[in-house]
């Protein structure tokens, strides 16, 4: 006969190791960093250049670059392994305010924010968040939204990188 506490128990601490390991996924690839195949100036021209390709569909920058790096250094912080960091905000506000409309905590996670970075290694990398597995915690409009984007940002970096 089947110990139903031990099945219990069982169920609970399997359950538990499959939530931990879930976890820890989304903890390691909710924000990916992706390697260009450019150097630091070359990849921000490039962002500079191909986001505005995309103003006919919303797309924009609603701030100016922020030269991160330079925060650092005014503050005599050093960032270990990095020479630079320019981080670009990007926005499509008809997408942003469907989502806004949808949830008004949303709001906290916008404008997209993309920091390209330059490591001791001379190669540059764009770091920003996996917006297609974070929508996998939504649903309706927002998950929508955010497939869209990841749609468009995935256009976006194959032009950036080409």
């Amino acid at each position: 006969m089947l110990n139903f506490k031990g099945f219990v128990g069982g169920a609970v601490v399997g359950a538990s190791s499959l939530g931990l390991a879930g976890l820890k996924l989304f903890q390691t690839k909710m924000v990916k960093e992706i390697e260009s195949p450019k150097s630091f100036e070359e990849t921000c021209r490039a962002i500079e250049r191909v986001i505005p390709e995309f103003a006919d569909e919303g797309w924009g920058f609603p701030f100016d670059k922020w030269n991160f790096y330079k925060v650092f250094e005014s503050r005599n912080i050093e960032v270990e392994g990095i020479r630079n960091i320019m981080v670009y905000f990007i926005c499509n506000a008809g997408l942003a305010a469907t989502v806004i409309n949808e949830n008004n905590a949303m709001m906290g996670i916008m404008p997209c924010s993309w920091a390209v970075n330059e490591k001791d290694n001379g190669k540059a990398y764009i770091a920003k968040m996996n917006i297609g597995l974070m929508s996998k915690m939504f649903t309706g409009k927002i998950k929508e939204m955010m497939l869209e984007v990841e749609k468009t940002e995935k256009e976006m970096l194959r032009r950036i990188f080409s």
